[in-house]
């Protein structure tokens, strides 16, 4: 019985070592899977902070290119939005500006142009008005009629007494007048008269219709003159010596009165550089 009895405790011992052992094969595979099971976890915590980078590589992402804040919805794809290279775009229309600067350059080539036309036009006004009658240094039938134009409105002036009329008195039955004070003498009128007409024409027109007073010249109080139009005469010359020449004046009266143009000869003298009519102003005017 004794024996039996220990017999059954060995294999009661037994038993359990074996199931002792069975449960410790058990649960080492299961704590060897438990580790396997940990790895992973452990690897959860690394790309925990792989998009918490890949967030701050976004964030510059939008201060590159504030119009794309849009496409920041895709922070999952964090490379997909590193990849467009909106910047990159931008890049040409730096190039495009350049070529607009360059088309200024285009119109700049073509002002110069531009001022050439006023340059030919410039020549034609000069030789217009670089003819001055009383420096007139070469006569012919063109230049003969501004001469007599400014002699005759030197002619106008003295007989009209000046500036304005003067005082006005009695002289041997008939009314004078006193010239402005321009003229108011006999030199200053001679001189006055010289710069268009020779000085023995001036002298002669002088003498002939205006006297002296107390040093001072008058005329007598009237007025004069004609209709012929001057300004629409042409010339053809009749005689000509170096220092002497005539012309034949053809001067038509206004179309109105209807009457036949009047032929007048006209003498010039040149005295010292410059013409001058020798014709004495009444027998032109």
């Amino acid at each position: 019985m004794k024996i039996n009895t220990k017999l059954s405790a060995l294999c009661v011992a037994a038993t359990l070592l074996s199931a002792a052992q069975v449960a410790a094969a058990v649960s080492a595979p299961a704590n060897a899977a438990q580790p396997s099971v940990a790895v992973p976890s452990a690897t959860v915590p690394a790309q925990v902070p792989a998009p918490a980078a890949s967030a701050s590589v976004t964030t510059p992402a939008p201060a590159q290119a504030p119009s794309v804040p849009a496409t920041t919805a895709p922070a999952a794809g964090s490379v997909q939005t590193a990849k467009p290279a909106a910047p990159s775009a931008p890049a040409p229309r730096p190039s495009t500006s350049v070529a607009p600067a360059a088309v200024p350059s285009v119109p700049s080539t073509a002002k110069p142009s531009k001022p050439q036309q006023p340059s030919t036009s410039a020549p034609a006004a000069a030789t217009a008005t670089s003819v001055n009658p009383i420096q007139l240094d070469k006569l012919n039938h063109e230049s003969a009629i501004p001469l007599v134009l400014e002699a005759q409105s030197r002619y106008q002036y003295a007989t009209s007494g000046g500036k304005s009329l003067g005082q006005a008195f009695q002289l041997n039955g008939k009314s004078y007048r006193y010239l402005s004070e321009d003229i108011g003498t006999k030199t200053k009128l001679i001189n006055y008269l010289t710069q268009a007409y020779t000085k023995q024409a001036s002298e002669q027109f002088v003498s002939k219709f205006f006297v002296e007073v107390n040093g001072r010249l008058a005329q007598l109080n009237a007025d004069g003159g004609n209709l012929l139009e001057f300004s629409q005469a042409t010339a053809k010359m009749v005689t000509m010596t170096p220092v002497k020449r005539s012309y034949l004046l053809t001067v038509p009266y206004p179309a109105e009165t209807k009457q036949a143009n009047e032929k007048i000869t006209v003498n010039f003298e040149k005295v010292g550089s410059y013409w001058k009519v020798s014709s004495a102003p009444h027998v032109i005017f």
